[in-house]
C-alpha cells in the first residue's frame, strides 16, 4: 500500500512535535517538596524560576492516591525580608479544573521550608509543612 507523500509529511511533522513535547516536559526543572496538609501526606513539585501570576507552576499529589494530581497556579510570590522568606500563594485545581484550594504560606529559600494555610474550597484551613527534598 502506498502512503502520499503529504501523510508521509504530515505523520513525521507529528513524530517531531511529539518529540520536541516531551523534551520540553523533561526540561522543566521542579523543585520537590514532601509533607503534610493537616493529616494528609503529599509530594508537590513546583517551578517559580520564571512564574507569572495566574499561571501553571507546578502540581501535587496525596501520596495515598499519586495518580491523582492538582494543578498549582501562580497568585504570589514576593520578598517579606531580606533575610530570604518569600510570601508564596498557590491556587489548586483538581483534575477537572476547578479551583478546589488555596495554599498561603512562608517560603524559607534558606532553610528549605514552605508552611502555612491551606484552605480547601469549603473554607476549612488546615496548617501544611513542607520541606524541599533533594534528590541525586
Amino acid at each position: 500500500m502506498k502512503l502520499s507523500k503529504t501523510l508521509v509529511c504530515c505523520l513525521l511533522l507529528m513524530l517531531g512535535s511529539l518529540s520536541v513535547m516531551a523534551q520540553t516536559e523533561q526540561e522543566v526543572k521542579y523543585e520537590k517538596f514532601t509533607g503534610k496538609i493537616g493529616p494528609y501526606a503529599i509530594t508537590l513539585f513546583v517551578n517559580l524560576e520564571y512564574a507569572d501570576e495566574d499561571q501553571e507552576v507546578g502540581y501535587y499529589y496525596y501520596n495515598d492516591r499519586p495518580k491523582t494530581r492538582f494543578t498549582l497556579r501562580l497568585v504570589e510570590y514576593a520578598a517579606i525580608n531580606a533575610k530570604g522568606s518569600m510570601h508564596l500563594e498557590l491556587k489548586e485545581y483538581s483534575p477537572k479544573g476547578n479551583h478546589t484550594g488555596t495554599f498561603d504560606g512562608q517560603r524559607e529559600l534558606r532553610g528549605d521550608g514552605y508552611d502555612g494555610t491551606f484552605t480547601n474550597s469549603q473554607g476549612k484551613t488546615f496548617k501544611f509543612e513542607l520541606m524541599q527534598q533533594y534528590d541525586n
